[in-house]
C-alpha cells in the first residue's frame, strides 16, 4: 500500500509531456475526442497526470481531406476557438513556461504541432513565419512518403534531406521551432537531426533494434538524437513496440523499448511520444492500413495499441513499470516529462 502511494505521487509531482498526444479535437470535423465511460478525453487526461501534449494539427497524415496550408489554418482556428470555450481546462502552450503554468493551474497544455510540413505550407517555407506568430512550436519535415524536404520511412530509396528541407530547417531554429524527424528514412532523420542548430527531436519512435518496422529508429538515428541534445519519444503502437514480430506488446514492452534507448544513448534522451488516439475510426483505420501495410503489419483497431496501455487513461501505469524495472525518480522525472520540457525550453525559450 504504501508502495502503491509513493508511486502515485511520483506520478502527480511529475510535468507528464507526451511528445505525440495527436489532439484534443477530433480532425475534420474538429470535434472534442469521444467520452470513454461517460468521461471527457480532457478530464481523462487530467486525472492521468498529463501536463501537456503535442498535438497533430491539420489533415494528411491524422484523416482524409485536404492537406494543404488553408486546411491546417482551419484546424488551428477550432483549436484556438477550443480554447475559448474551455478556459478552466485547456492552455495554449506557446513557451516552456506555459507547460509549468499549466501543471501549477491542473490544466491540460496542448502544443501545436504538425506531421508531414511540406504540404501544409504548401512548399513555401516563408509561411512559417506566420505560422509561429498562430502558435505552431513543433514540426515534422515528413510523413511516410517522400516530400519537397525528403523522404519518409516507407520510401524504398532515401536520398535524405533535399536543400529546401535544409533551407526549412534553418529556418525553422531561427524561428525556434522544434525540428521533428518523426517519420523520416534513416538518412532523411540523421541529415535532419545533424543540420539543426538547436535540439531537434523524434516525437514518436521506438528502437528499430527491438521491432524491425520502417518506422522506428536505428542505432545510428539514435544517436544523431544523442548528439543533437534532443529527445525520442516511446510510441505505445503495436507494430513499433513489440518485440516478437507479430505479437501484441505490453506495457512491458514499451519499457523494454525505453530502456534500450536509455541504454544506447542516456537517459536525458528519452520522452513519452504515446500517439494514442482515442478518436480513431474504423473506416480511416482501415484506409490507413491498406495505403500503409508496412506501418500496420497486420494489427487491428483493436489490438493496435499495447495490451495494457492504449489509452490516456493509462499512462499512470507507466511511473509505476519505470519504478519496477529500476528506473530512479531522478530519471523517471526526466522520461516523463522533463527531457521534453528541456528542449522546448532550449529552443522556445521562456
Amino acid at each position: 500500500m504504501a508502495e502503491a502511494k509513493a508511486t502515485e505521487q511520483l506520478h502527480r509531482d511529475a510535468i507528464v509531456i507526451d511528445g505525440q498526444g495527436v489532439g484534443v479535437l477530433m480532425p475534420v470535423m474538429l470535434t472534442p475526442q469521444p467520452d470513454h465511460d461517460g468521461v471527457s478525453f480532457i478530464d481523462r487526461a487530467l486525472k492521468a497526470g498529463v501536463t501537456a501534449i503535442n498535438t497533430s494539427m491539420g489533415i494528411g497524415g491524422v484523416a482524409s481531406g485536404r492537406d494543404d496550408f488553408r486546411g491546417l489554418i482551419e484546424s488551428i482556428h477550432g483549436n484556438l476557438v477550443h480554447f475559448e470555450l474551455e478556459p478552466d481546462r485547456l492552455v495554449h502552450v506557446e513557451t516552456a513556461d506555459d507547460i509549468v503554468a499549466a501543471k501549477q493551474q491542473g490544466k491540460l497544455g496542448v502544443i501545436f504541432g504538425v506531421q508531414g510540413l511540406a504540404a501544409k505550407i504548401d512548399n513555401d517555407i516563408n509561411l512559417l513565419r506566420v505560422l509561429r506568430k498562430l502558435g505552431l512550436r513543433v514540426a515534422q519535415l515528413t510523413q511516410n512518403d517522400r516530400n519537397s524536404f525528403g523522404c519518409g520511412c516507407l520510401e524504398p530509396i532515401d536520398s535524405g534531406l533535399t536543400q529546401l528541407g535544409r533551407a526549412c530547417v534553418a529556418e525553422m531554429n531561427h524561428l525556434r521551432i522544434v525540428v521533428d524527424m518523426a517519420h523520416a528514412g534513416e538518412r532523411t532523420a540523421i541529415e535532419g537531426l545533424e543540420a539543426s542548430t538547436r535540439p531537434a527531436i523524434v516525437s514518436h519512435a521506438n528502437a528499430r533494434a527491438l521491432a524491425s518496422s520502417p518506422r522506428n529508429a536505428t542505432n545510428a538515428m539514435l544517436d544523431a538524437v544523442k548528439a543533437s541534445n534532443g529527445v525520442i519519444g516511446i510510441t505505445a503502437y503495436s507494430p513499433f513496440c513489440e518485440t516478437e514480430r507479430g505479437r501484441q506488446p505490453t506495457l512491458e514492452s514499451f519499457v523494454d523499448h525505453m530502456a534500450y534507448v536509455v541504454d544506447r544513448i542516456g537517459v536525458d534522451h528519452v520522452g513519452i511520444g504515446s500517439d494514442f488516439f482515442d478518436a480513431e475510426s474504423p473506416v480511416r483505420f482501415d484506409a490507413h492500413a491498406r495505403h500503409y501495410p508496412d506501418v500496420v503489419r497486420g494489427y487491428t483497431l483493436e489490438t493496435i495499441y499495447c495490451e495494457d496501455f492504449k489509452r490516456v487513461d493509462h499512462l499512470p501505469r507507466l511511473t509505476g513499470a519505470l519504478l519496477r524495472r529500476g528506473f530512479t525518480e531522478a530519471d523517471i522525472l526526466k522520461v516523463l516529462g522533463g527531457n521534453f520540457l528541456r528542449v522546448f525550453r532550449e529552443v522556445w525559450g521562456g
